[in-house]
């Protein structure tokens, strides 16, 4: 019996971030590969997190060159299923739409089944703008079989009638670690030994990604056990400058900037960390993938109500603030309740049972096949 053939039309790093973690992984996933035939063909634009949203002649052909070979896979492959992701806004939403017109006159000649992958949000905010971002995004969502990453997202689409239907595919990240690898991490974390907690911001040194106000709760708390850790890489030197200004003119000792980091010094600094902090407000947070790892690490997470950050956490395993004023007092309440061994193993186990990339292989090939 010949094999279902998939055309995936999806980002891939760089830049590093969530929708391009998973694109790689769906390209490199031996369980999607063997039960589709597939091919692959990455979205190319921004080199870093700091080009996207500008407009370059080396974007101009990034586009040309992605419609061309969409054009030639519908030729020569004449793909059964197309999964792409999606973008909302700015010149990817309209690189989007012009490249949609393939698969769109592709579907007259076909029984083709078109999949659009929203790893973000502002649709809502996107086409309440003009009634010309609304009639283009109707169009563009015409007869798709949306997935998106929670039910909580699905309000970003309450203005669009043209869609088939909608799935709810949750994201997922490698297990690293063995149990009892896990356990001898626990074991070094709450060794009565240790008096400092160290507290972990990880992700894009974006602004509204919350990493001043980290920095501020740093300032804070300057006399006490607690060091703070701030990974990423930066969005604009304005806010480099502005970061380590602020370190230099409190003499913060309690912070330790590592830079962009990936791998064996990512895992590290999970590990050794106790608490995770992201209070993001970035507008188009949707399903943080670092906040994934850090319950893969057994970390308790201080975040916010942003995005689908409510459905990932619970009560037992984060602190959610919806006011980033009350940050200081969440991180107290955190300090103060899931310092301990039983929090992490119910972290972990959290993790464990929802979040694993074996749950999302199997959740993306189910979704693929309804």
């Amino acid at each position: 019996m010949n094999k279902i053939r998939l055309l995936c039309i999806l980002h891939v790093p760089p830049p590093h971030h969530g929708a391009a973690k998973v694109g790689e992984f769906i390209r490199n996933s031996h369980v999607i590969n063997e039960t589709f035939e597939c091919r692959f063909i990455p979205i190319r634009s921004s080199d870093t997190i700091a080009d996207i949203g500008k407009v370059n002649w080396k974007k101009i052909y990034f586009v040309i060159e992605l419609y061309l070979k969409v054009l030639w896979m519908l030729i020569v492959f004449r793909p059964d299923k197309i999964y792409f992701t999606a973008s909302i806004r700015s010149v990817a939403f309209y690189r989007d739409l012009l490249v949609s017109t393939l698969w769109k006159s592709y579907r007259y000649l076909t029984s083709v089944e078109i999949f659009y992958h929203y790893h973000t949000k502002g649709v809502d905010e996107f086409v309440s703008a003009s009634a010309r971002n609304l009639a283009l995004t109707r169009f563009f969502l015409r007869n798709i079989r949306l997935i998106l990453l929670s039910p909580m997202l699905s309000q970003d689409f309450r203005k669009i009638d043209t869609i088939q239907d909608i799935s709810y595919l949750p994201n997922g990240v490698e297990n690293t670690l063995s149990e009892r690898e896990f356990n001898q991490i626990c074991d070094r974390r709450y060794d009565p030994s240790q008096s400092t907690i160290h507290a972990l911001y990880l992700s894009n040194m974006i602004k509204s990604k919350g990493y001043f106000d980290v920095l501020k709760a740093a300032i804070a708390l300057k006399n006490n056990n607690i060091h703070f850790h701030f990974a990423g890489g930066w969005q604009n030197d304005n806010d480099r400058v502005e970061f380590f200004e602020t370190i230099t003119q409190h003499d913060l000792h309690n912070v330790t900037f590592h830079g962009f980091i990936n791998g064996a010094e990512k895992q590290k600094l999970f590990e050794q960390s106790h608490l995770f902090i992201f209070p993001t407000r970035y507008p188009n947070e949707a399903f943080p993938l670092s906040i994934l790892e850090a319950l893969s690490y057994g970390l308790p997470i201080l975040s916010t109500d942003e995005g689908s950050i409510p459905y990932i956490l619970d009560n037992q395993c984060g602190i959610i603030v919806e006011n980033l004023d009350n940050l200081l007092d969440g991180l107290k309440i955190a300090l103060n309740q899931f310092m301990n061994l039983e929090t992490s193993q119910y972290c972990r186990d959290r993790y464990m049972q929802n979040f694993t990339l074996q749950q999302f292989e199997k959740n993306l090939v189910r979704t693929l096949n309804a």
